[in-house]
């Protein structure tokens, strides 16, 4: 178990898995967005009340994936997704990342479908996994968390775990898959494109696109 998750570590650390280019701050920082949108920090903030349930459902081509997202844990990621989703960010976006070997997660969120795609602001970390004697965390299957390329810097890019998996613990636990995990197994179950820059991380070999995504809250 311990070199399973040295080899999951050491496939983060070298392939740089949730790298990509990303403004520096906390909350504010509103530079290099790839759109021309205005998505700033300051506008997704109050997007839901505080502490109330609300999940995020993201309806791809592939079926529908439900995250019931941690308001109380995560609220300022929670806000941000949130905001996002409402301003139509992540409709027709693929995701463009899949692995398959050390760690198991497929990773959604940019507009560039590239992995250098962030909203032009990052949110801070909240709710981070505890980590063990040897400085590794388990993300569980089912879990979402933000992907990132540094503390404190979380953008609209997360990760879909369908296997439970060993990670730093640095990255924001989101939210939680109730419905649609399948979805993700399923794609994940049909591996990496062959043309993949390494092999179990690249692109999927069978492509999902989230077509539409929106939060859905009690009452609503």
């Amino acid at each position: 178990m311990i070199g399973a998750a040295v080899a999951g570590v050491a496939l983060v650390l070298a392939g740089g898995w949730f790298l990509w280019w990303s403004t520096s701050g906390d909350e504010a920082s509103t530079t290099a967005s790839d759109s021309t949108d205005d998505y700033t920090y300051s506008k997704a903030a109050n997007t839901l009340p505080k502490g109330a349930p609300a999940e995020l459902v993201l309806d791809t081509d592939r079926g529908p994936i439900t995250i019931a997202l941690d308001t109380k844990k995560a609220p300022k990621n929670s806000n941000s997704l949130a905001f996002l989703a409402g301003q139509g960010y992540f409709d027709d976006t693929t995701c463009h990342r899949l692995t398959t070997e050390g760690i198991f997660v497929l990773q959604c969120g940019d507009r560039t479908g590239t992995g250098s795609g962030n909203p032009g602001y990052t949110t801070v970390d909240e709710n981070l996994p505890k980590a063990d004697g040897t400085g590794i965390a388990t993300y569980p299957r089912g879990s979402v968390a933000m992907a990132e390329p540094a503390g404190g810097q979380a953008g609209s890019q997360f990760f879909l775990v369908y296997k439970d998996t060993a990670l730093p613990p640095d990255y924001t636990i989101v939210g939680q898959i109730t419905d649609g995990l399948d979805v993700v197994q399923a794609v994940a179950a049909a591996g990496v494109a062959p043309d993949a820059p390494s092999p179990g991380d690249g692109p999927p070999a069978e492509p999902i696109t989230i077509t539409a995504a929106r939060v859905q809250q009690e009452g609503s």
